[in-house]
């Protein structure tokens, strides 16, 4: 006998029709009952219209899908039209991922959250139109979702457009930055997230930065504030590319100015 479809991962081409994701009248519908976990998978390298993407590039007729159980979703890369965000959101999510340009997220996330378990958020500033849109949609989302036990949000090449000081991410748990290359400005960065408690920075130095004046900053703490944080960091990872063999002593100053952590370590 075979087994009911739980799980399933789509991978879109473009031009594509999200037709089918799209809730009406229509009594032509396909519906999944024991479907539990979706992956839509695009190409941010691909161009792509969302008006041109409502329609079928061939005049086919999709039936409507209804997943009535889903609590899993994964969309990678993909432009969303609003209806379909407001399709998939009044699903009984549990966990939602979403990597991609930040204004999709804001789209996402401006539908009910509150029966998520897991919000999962993935920027690339190489998608980001620029860096006020980027501050006003991931602000708006990590500052609105109080009631998810666990929201992590990944940031790769933040140094392309970033300016740490206008970020407002107030309910944030997880944090993990990759090619990260101004370490003194995420340091008070993450004191201002008052729910932050894990992050994880690579920082990547390049030829033209002496890799010691990373350790100097993290040895300097104790002088440049007078007193350690409010902050409820648990466990920091850190990477310094080439000179991780003279990390160690200099992580002990954060345990100074994180007082609540349990585990400072080094991304190997």
């Amino acid at each position: 006998m075979p087994q009911p479809l739980k799980v399933v991962s789509l991978v879109f081409d473009m031009p594509h029709s999200w037709d089918m994701f799209i809730r009406n009248d229509d009594s032509n519908t396909l519906v999944f009952e024991n479907l539990k976990s979706m992956r839509i998978l695009g190409d941010r390298f691909s161009e792509f219209d969302l008006q041109d993407g409502r329609k079928d590039p061939i005049d086919r007729v999709w039936p409507k899908l209804v997943i009535p159980q889903l609590e899993s979703l994964v969309l990678f890369e993909m432009p969303i039209p609003a209806d379909v965000a407001e399709c998939f959101m009044s699903a009984p999510l549990k966990e939602l991922t979403y990597r991609g340009c930040s204004d999709y997220a804001h789209m996402l996330c401006q539908h009910d959250t509150s029966n998520l378990n897991e919000l999962i958020l993935s920027f690339d500033m190489y998608s980001e139109l620029n860096a006020e849109t980027f501050y006003h949609n991931t602000s708006a989302v990590f500052r609105n979702i109080s009631k998810i036990p666990i929201v992590r949000c990944t940031i790769i090449d933040p140094d392309l457009g970033i300016d740490w000081s206008f970020v407002d991410w107030s309910y944030l748990t997880h944090l993990y930055i990759q090619d990260l290359a101004d370490l003194d400005k995420i340091i008070d960065a993450i004191s201002a997230m008052p729910y932050l408690v894990f992050a994880s920075l690579s920082v990547n130095i390049d030829f033209n930065t002496d890799p010691r004046s990373f350790v100097t900053i993290l040895k300097g703490l104790s002088q440049r504030y007078p007193k350690p944080v409010s902050s409820k960091l648990e466990t920091l990872l850190i990477s310094l590319y080439g000179i991780n063999s003279t990390l160690d002593s200099a992580l002990y100053e954060l345990k100074w100015y994180y007082p609540k952590l349990k585990h400072i370590g080094k991304v190997e």
